[in-house]
């Protein structure tokens, strides 16, 4: 059987039904307690398929602990699932056929972002391994770490059908905190490894964000959406760098800033034509070839 993992905090909107769209291959479902409101907190409690387990320590991340969640498990399959996430019923019902015979199984990610299923932007199709057995996922506490996996895995087709239904931002303002609680973990990060990130390091890494999230991943496709996102993904960088200045005194070595905005933008400049004259060409090839057929 399957001992389905929720983390969670405050009044998450689709609690209830995340937990009611893994139900019917769950033996138990834990829930660690991150601080959940009373109200729903009582609801849960009523449930005999809930176990609740708080957590009193903060935790910026949920990669932090879900090794640690893994213990509170009595079955040797675990399903990890966030308080935003829901299995669809064609998904649970083949897994109910599927799981025994693999070790761990990656899904491809539905992922709903201000109102609108993200079909490009490096957004789909997002894999995410979630159900595994105990020993064959072993979780890093890093800031969106993926698991080390060992032994026989499935990566289910990226169908819709197979997908995982993920709520994800429903607001600008959502976003932007979740950006800055990640980008400050993040800079924490950083600062207690020794890692340095410069402002060149900073502006490349920008840069590659918008680009390949607006253009090589056709971001455009997804119209204001995709430039939306593509532009908070490359404010990310900068705001990392931002935080490990902070947590530096507000010392820094960089030398020759004033050169810097030069960079960005010529970079940027060059990049987005390259791109923009690529998938014109592109376009213009693929016509081409309609008149010749």
């Amino acid at each position: 059987m399957i001992s389905t993992i929720i983390v969670a905090k405050d009044n998450p909107p689709y609690l209830l039904e995340s937990i009611d769209s893994v139900k019917k291959i769950s033996e138990e479902i834990i829930i660690g307690n991150l601080g959940i409101d009373e109200k729903l907190l009582k609801k849960l409690k009523n449930n005999p398929l809930i176990k609740i387990v708080n957590i009193n320590k903060s935790v910026p991340y949920v990669e932090l602990i879900r090794e640690e969640m893994k213990s509170y498990a009595k079955n040797d399959y675990i399903l990890f699932l966030d308080p935003d996430e829901i299995l669809p019923e064609s998904l649970t019902a083949n897994l109910k056929l599927l799981y025994k015979k693999y070790d761990y199984i990656s899904f491809p990610r539905k992922n709903i972002i201000f109102n609108k299923w993200i079909q490009h932007s490096r957004w789909w199709p997002d894999y995410q391994t979630r159900l595994f057995k105990k020993p064959n996922a072993i979780w890093q506490a890093n800031i969106h770490s993926q698991p080390k996996l060992t032994g026989n895995g499935l990566k289910l087709e990226p169908d819709e059908k197979n997908a995982i239904i993920h709520n994800n931002y429903q607001s600008i303002s959502q976003y932007i905190e979740k950006m800055n609680r990640y980008s400050k973990s993040q800079a924490n990060e950083n600062y207690k490894n020794s890692t340095n990130l410069t402002i060149s390091d900073a502006i490349k890494m920008s840069i590659s964000e918008f680009i390949s999230r607006f253009y090589a991943e056709k971001g455009y496709e997804d119209g204001m959406h995709g430039f939306v996102l593509a532009t908070l993904q490359m404010f990310y960088p900068f705001l990392v760098l931002i935080y490990l200045w902070e947590l530096n005194k507000f010392n820094t070595k960089e030398s020759g800033i004033h050169s810097k905005p030069y960079e960005f933008f010529k970079q940027g400049t060059i990049e987005s034509y390259h791109w923009t004259n690529h998938s014109i060409s592109s376009k213009l090839k693929s016509l081409l070839q309609k008149k010749i057929l």
